[in-house]
């Protein structure tokens, strides 16, 4: 009777922070275990969300990276440290970044760019390196936009 109590609660927590944004599996388990709730039932509750679809850690980590390069111009690097930091396991992270290294920066600079018309050419290339994109990635793409701009 009390752990069905001690579930429902945590299933009712587990779902408001669901639905506020996508969670991964560590983040989920740390944030209801700084609630209070037994370790049974935490495992109990990981486990039926994982097998209904609500908590997967690969979708996770895609959604998060696609936010961070599409959103708020964040770079590989700086992904991969955050998806490390929300206790994403490393293939995950290895696959997604894999994902990402093979897509094209062009339109995310070209809008960076534009966002930043102000600065410089070099002022842009060091935003985009703090941003975790890679320095010859960013370099040769900042090259490719002038010379299409120039045209």
């Amino acid at each position: 009777m009390e752990n069905q109590k001690n579930l429902d609660n945590a299933r009712k927590d587990a779902f408001r922070l669901i639905k506020i944004r996508a969670r991964s599996e560590y983040e989920l388990y740390t944030r209801l275990k700084e609630k209070g709730y037994p370790q049974d039932i935490l495992d109990q509750l990981i486990d039926e969300l994982k097998k209904n679809g609500f908590l997967d850690d690969l979708k996770f980590a895609r959604l998060f990276a696609l936010d961070q390069i599409e959103l708020k111009f964040k770079g590989p690097r700086y992904i991969e440290y955050e998806l490390k930091n929300f206790g994403v396991k490393e293939e995950i992270i290895a696959n997604v970044l894999k994902e990402i290294s093979d897509s094209d920066f062009k339109e995310i600079f070209k809008r960076f760019k534009k966002a930043h018309k102000a600065d410089s050419e070099d002022k842009i290339f060091e935003k985009l390196i703090k941003r975790g994109f890679d320095p010859y990635t960013v370099k040769k793409t900042l090259r490719e936009i002038s010379k299409e701009m120039e045209v």
